[in-house]
């Protein structure tokens, strides 16, 4: 047994494990008497914050913590008796910097930084993704916090695309999730994220051809999540298809339009303001689900089905309304098969 995370054993190391006799009168295998690399891959498949807590049962295990391929650092990880928020900070990019280390040269399957950003944390975060890249990860989450709960946040972090300019780099990347990051024109070389098949951004603080950028560089996309992103603009992807987008979410977004070719996307959800929106070539769309504000209801059901033609169930609230309806649409015409309103 073994993975890419945990050292090889061989075949002979295995057939002498320890046994001893439970009180049945049946051989047992103690933990600590399991060969190296099976302790390793039991540790890999437990959360970073279980998996060290572990390794203090014994002298034996107290780096095999480092074979977990998850790690997870928030404000949690720093003790509640350290006052002053500079001290606090401190200690946090000290735990991770710490961690890492641990796992240089290991692959690292998912890294999950979540804290409140200030400007301190920029060389840092860099120096993360960096190591991210290098570890081969698959699933990574910049969770940062804005300084305060108000609206008006203030700077972003700035995300660094200048690091996504070789392809090696991001071949392993397939989930990503970012918050609190502003993205600003790539640089020359830019690749984007080509084996990206996930992505959610939560407050991010960009443009409508910055993001076009980033999302045109995503084509094995599959889901796409936004969520209080406000580009103050249309939001198109039309340039270059999203040919495998499966799943896209918008909520809350401060956009003038939805445009969007996406041949596979089976479900769209969107809540907020009303606006123009138009998925092309939607021919597998199954579940449309939409919760406008301050909408007629002449013009929303209007528009939506000009602008979703293929549909097959649409769900549309407006106010303390919902109309659920039904449709197959042919190339001569439009007909209902169910139609009904439920009022709330």
């Amino acid at each position: 047994m073994g993975n890419y995370l945990t050292s090889r054993i061989t075949a002979e190391k295995h057939a002498h494990v320890k046994t001893s006799k439970n009180r049945n009168g049946r051989p047992g295998v103690r933990l600590q008497d399991l060969p190296e690399d099976v302790l390793c891959t039991i540790l890999s498949k437990l959360p970073a914050k279980e998996a060290v807590r572990a390794s203090v049962l014994s002298s034996d295990w107290r780096c095999a913590w480092t074979a977990c391929p998850r790690l997870s650092f928030g404000a949690d990880d720093v003790s509640k008796n350290v006052k002053g928020k500079p001290q606090r900070t401190k200690m946090f990019i000290d735990r991770v910097n710490a961690g890492l280390r641990k796992h240089n040269g290991r692959a690292v399957a998912q890294i999950e930084i979540k804290y409140i950003f200030e400007s301190k944390l920029v060389d840092h975060l860099n120096n993360w993704i960096r190591f991210a890249m290098s570890a081969h990860t698959k699933n990574l989450a910049f969770d940062l916090a804005p300084p305060n709960n108000f609206p008006e946040y203030g700077d972003h972090y700035r995300f660094p695309s200048e690091q996504f300019t070789d392809n090696k780099s991001v071949s392993c990347l397939a989930c990503l999730q970012l918050s609190f990051v502003r993205f600003e024109p790539p640089p020359t070389g830019f690749i984007g994220f080509p084996h990206l098949r996930k992505l959610h951004l939560h407050v991010v603080k960009t443009t409508r051809q910055d993001l076009e950028s980033v999302l045109c560089s995503c084509v094995n996309l599959e889901w796409l999540s936004l969520l209080r992103c406000h580009l103050k603009d249309e939001m198109k992807v039309v340039r270059r298809p999203l040919c495998q987008l499966r799943y896209l979410k918008v909520v809350h977004c401060d956009i003038t339009k939805i445009e969007f070719d996406a041949a596979k996307l089976s479900t769209f959800v969107y809540d907020g303001p009303y606006m123009p929106i138009t998925l092309h070539h939607a021919a597998k769309l199954e579940n449309a689900k939409f919760w406008f504000r301050r909408a007629v209801f002449q013009r929303c059901i209007a528009s939506l089905l000009n602008g979703l033609p293929d549909v097959q169930k649409l769900t549309l609230q407006l106010g303390m309304q919902r109309l659920e309806v039904f449709y197959i649409v042919t190339t001569f015409k439009l007909w209902f098969s169910l139609c009904r309103v439920i009022l709330q």
